[in-house]
């Protein structure tokens, strides 16, 4: 995990949570081991982040968690659009033993049931949106740590509200810099400012209202 929107859309996600659903789903993930994620900027007026981190074994079978988040403004900034899909994954869709390879194959159909893919639109005039069922397909991305850049994070605590979702985070890891290449729903991904680690007993919190 790792701080991933842009300042732009920064400015957009702090407005209050709008009417867009009726029920409320929470989910909350003890992220423990390893983890990886990038956040890129898609031209001109959209950003994607993408985080996957193995969890806390309790004695279950082992899973991971996903959480992917794409947004963009239309040309006129008239609509705001944003796609998340958050929620275990099978342990085997993100395979590698340590930090210098880990690789990500994801299929929407391997989201554990309680996850959220969902697909809003809101009205940036008038402050209404809807939402509907998010995209089917897969998300396959491998990361190589490069160690430009080793940092040390001791307690970060964050909160992103988007609409009626709220994503609450709370990480001590150890992190290196990656590169990182692959495909999104058929649209290739590549960079060197990834970000792969440990994570430390930290923790993922997905609200939907």
């Amino acid at each position: 995990m790792k701080r991933l929107l842009s300042a732009t859309l920064l400015t957009f996600l702090v407005i209050a949570p709008l009417t867009l659903t009726a029920q409320t789903t929470t989910l909350k993930f003890s992220q423990d081991g390893e983890f990886a994620s990038f956040s890129q900027s898609n031209p001109p007026f959209g950003s994607t982040t993408l985080s996957v981190s193995r969890n806390l074994a309790t004695g279950s079978a082992a899973t991971a968690s996903l959480s992917f988040f794409t947004a963009s403004f239309s040309s006129d900034f008239s609509t705001f659009t944003f796609t998340q899909i958050v929620g275990a994954i099978p342990a085997g869709d993100f395979t590698g033993e340590n930090t210098n390879n880990l690789t990500l194959s994801f299929n929407t159909a391997d989201l554990d049931p309680s996850g959220v893919n969902q697909t809003c639109s809101i009205d940036i005039i008038t402050f209404t949106g809807s939402c509907g069922p998010g995209p089917s397909g897969t998300i396959s991305v491998s990361f190589s740590q490069n160690g430009v850049m080793r940092t040390r994070v001791l307690a970060l605590g964050e909160e992103i509200t988007v609409g009626t979702t709220t994503t609450r985070i709370h990480q001590r890891s150890d992190n290196s810099t990656a590169n990182f290449s692959g495909t999104i729903f058929g649209n290739s991904v590549s960079g060197s400012d990834g970000t792969v680690g440990i994570n430390h007993n930290s923790s993922l919190e997905f609200i939907k209202n």
